[in-house]
C-alpha cells in the first residue's frame, strides 16, 4: 500500500434489518480489510436493535469493531432501503464511500486493491469519481442451527456477461441499457460526488442503486479494475421470497415492482437539446437489444428443432434402444390418472419458458437464473418433450404439479421415460413444503433416488409414493432434478404416467 493512499479514509455503509448471521459475516468482512482507514455506518433499518447491539460486544463476538471505527443508527420505524443508504452516508466525513450490505462480502484486499488503482488512475483522469472490483456470485443456503439461522455456502454460480465486460470504464450508455452491470458492493465513490447527485433515490422501492448510479455516471466516470474482489451473495431459494422475507434475496423477487422502477432508473434526460441526449440514445439502443435479442430466441429456436429431430433420428439408430410410439399396455391401464401423451395430444409446439412459469401444462422449471436460450419443445406425435437449459447451475429441476391431481387417501405410481443427452447420474424426488408461513415455511425432497443413465437409451423409472408421504406438507411435486453445472443440457422426456398405488 502507497504511503499516499494510507492518507484517504474510506466509508463503508451497512443497510440490515434483522439479520444478525449475514451482519456478523458483513462485519468480519470489514474487520479483515489489509487497510485499516475506514469508518462503518451501521444503519439497523426498522430491526430490533438488541441483536446488532450485541454482535459489537466481547461477550457476543470474539474481536469486535472497536467503538471509534462504527456509528451504529437505529432507525424506528424503518425508512426504507434508498433511505437506509443515504442515512449512512450523512453520518460519515470520509474521502470514500462504500455500500456494503449485510448479505454481502469483500476480499481481503478489496479497500487496499482499489486505492491503488485510484493512485494510478485520476492523475489522468480529472473526472475519476470512483472506482470498482469485478464479483463473483456465491450461492448459499439457509439451515437451521441450534443457535438460529445459520449459512451454508454451496459454491459460485454464473452471472450475466454484463457483469464480466473487460472495458476500463464503466460506460454510461452501456449501463443504462444492462448491457455492462454492476452491484453496489462493488464500488469505492468519492464521497462528495455521491452526495452533490443526491445519493439513493428515496422514492424507489428497488433498483435505488441502478438509478443513483446511472446519475452519477452523467457527471463521473467509474474505472474498473480487473480483479474479482467483491463477492454478492445469493440464496438458492431466493424464489420463494414473494412475501420479502428479509431472510432472502430482493434480486428476482415477484412481490417487487420490477418493470416500473426499471424504466424509472434509466438515464436522466427529457426535453430538447442536449440534456435529451442521454436518454435518446439509451431508448434508441434498448429498442436494438430488443430486436437483436428477438433475432437470437428465432435463431435458438430453430437450432433446437434441427437438434431435437437429429437427436430422435440417433436415438433410433442406436442400438438397443427400444421405440416409444408404441409402449407397452401397463396392467391396470385404464386406472390411469395423467399421461402426458392424452394430456397433450395433439400438440405441436415450441417456446421459449422462464422458471416458475407452467409449460406443457404442470411442468415447471425450477432454477435460479432465467436465461436467453431456455427453451422447450413439445411433439405429441412424435413422443417427445424437451427441454434445453443453457447451464443447470447449482439447481435445477424439472417439476410436475400434482395440485388437485392425486384422491384423497390415494398412493402415486409415476413412470417416467427419459432419454439423456449424455450419460448423467440424475435424482428423483417427492417435493413438498412443510411448517407454517414466511420464515417457518421450509422446501425440502422427500425420498430421493439416484439413477443413471446411459446416452441415447431409453431410461424407465418409476417411483410409487404411499399415502402417508402424500399427507405430508402441501404444494406436492414430482422432481426430476438435473446434474449439476451441466451446460446445453437437453432434458428430452418420452413418457410420463400416474397411477395410483
Amino acid at each position: 500500500m502507497k504511503q499516499a493512499e494510507q492518507e484517504h479514509s474510506v466509508g463503508v455503509v451497512i443497510r440490515t434489518r434483522d439479520r444478525p448471521a449475514f451482519l456478523a459475516r458483513a462485519l468480519a468482512s470489514v474487520q479483515a480489510q489489509e487497510y485499516r482507514n475506514w469508518h462503518i455506518a451501521l444503519v439497523n433499518d426498522g430491526g430490533a436493535p438488541g441483536p446488532v447491539d450485541a454482535l459489537l460486544t466481547e461477550d457476543a463476538c470474539e474481536a469486535p469493531v472497536p467503538a471509534a471505527k462504527i456509528t451504529v443508527l437505529h432507525m424506528d420505524p424503518g425508512v426504507g432501503r434508498a433511505a437506509a443508504f443515504n442515512t449512512g452516508l450523512a453520518a460519515l466525513d470520509t474521502d470514500f464511500v462504500t455500500c456494503l450490505d449485510d448479505d454481502d462480502t469483500w476480499a481481503p484486499a478489496f479497500m487496499a486493491a482499489l486505492l491503488d488503482f485510484w493512485a494510478e488512475t485520476a492523475p489522468a483522469m480529472p473526472s475519476l469519481g470512483g472506482v470498482a472490483a469485478q464479483v463473483s456470485a456465491v450461492t448459499e443456503e439457509l439451515v437451521d442451527e441450534p443457535g438460529g439461522t445459520g449459512i451454508r455456502v454451496i459454491g459460485e454460480e454464473s452471472l450475466p456477461n454484463a457483469f464480466s465486460r473487460k472495458d476500463f470504464l464503466l460506460r454510461p450508455l452501456a449501463y443504462g441499457t444492462y448491457r455492462q452491470d454492476i452491484y453496489p458492493v462493488q464500488w469505492m465513490l468519492r464521497r462528495a460526488p455521491v452526495a452533490e447527485v443526491g445519493g439513493f433515490p428515496e422514492s424507489f422501492d428497488v433498483m435505488e442503486d441502478r438509478a443513483f448510479m446511472n446519475r452519477f455516471l452523467a457527471r463521473w466516470d467509474v474505472a474498473m479494475l480487473d480483479r474479482r474482489l467483491a463477492r454478492h451473495h445469493r440464496r438458492v431459494d431466493r424464489r420463494a421470497d414473494t412475501g420479502r422475507s428479509v431472510l432472502l434475496n430482493t434480486l428476482d423477487n415477484p412481490s417487487y415492482d420490477w418493470r416500473r422502477f426499471a424504466d424509472l432508473a434509466r438515464p436522466p434526460g427529457r426535453g430538447a437539446g442536449a440534456d435529451a441526449l442521454p436518454r435518446l440514445l439509451c431508448d434508441l439502443l434498448g429498442e436494438m437489444n430488443y430486436e437483436t435479442s428477438a433475432l437470437w430466441h428465432k435463431i435458438d429456436g430453430e437450432a433446437a428443432t434441427l437438434r431435437n429431430r437429429l437427436a430422435a433420428i440417433e436415438a433410433r439408430l442406436a442400438p438397443g434402444v427400444v421405440e416409444t410410439e408404441a409402449p407397452a399396455q401397463r396392467e391396470g391401464g385404464d386406472r390411469v390418472i395423467y399421461d402426458l401423451w392424452t394430456d397433450q395430444a395433439g400438440l405441436e409446439q415450441g417456446h421459449a419458458i422462464t422458471p416458475g412459469t407452467a409449460f406443457a401444462g404442470r411442468f415447471v422449471l425450477s432454477h435460479g437464473t432465467d436465461r436467453p436460450g431456455t427453451l422447450c419443445h413439445l411433439s405429441a406425435s412424435g413422443r417427445r418433450l424437451t427441454v434445453q437449459l443453457p447451464d443447470t447451475g447449482v439447481f435445477a429441476a424439472i417439476e410436475f404439479d400434482l395440485a388437485g391431481l392425486i384422491p384423497a387417501d390415494t398412493g402415486l405410481r409415476w413412470h417416467l421415460e427419459i432419454i439423456p443427452p449424455a450419460a448423467v447420474l440424475f435424482e428423483t424426488a417427492l417435493s413438498l413444503w412443510e411448517g407454517g408461513e414466511g420464515a417457518e415455511r421450509r422446501h425440502r425432497f422427500e425420498d430421493t433416488w439416484v439413477h443413471s443413465a446411459a446416452p441415447g437409451r431409453i431410461t424407465r423409472i418409476e417411483r410409487c409414493f404411499s399415502v402417508a408421504q402424500l399427507r405430508q406438507g402441501s404444494g406436492h411435486r414430482l422432481s426430476v432434478i438435473l446434474p449439476r453445472q451441466a451446460r446445453n443440457f437437453h432434458f428430452c422426456c418420452t413418457g410420463f404416467v400416474l397411477e395410483p398405488a
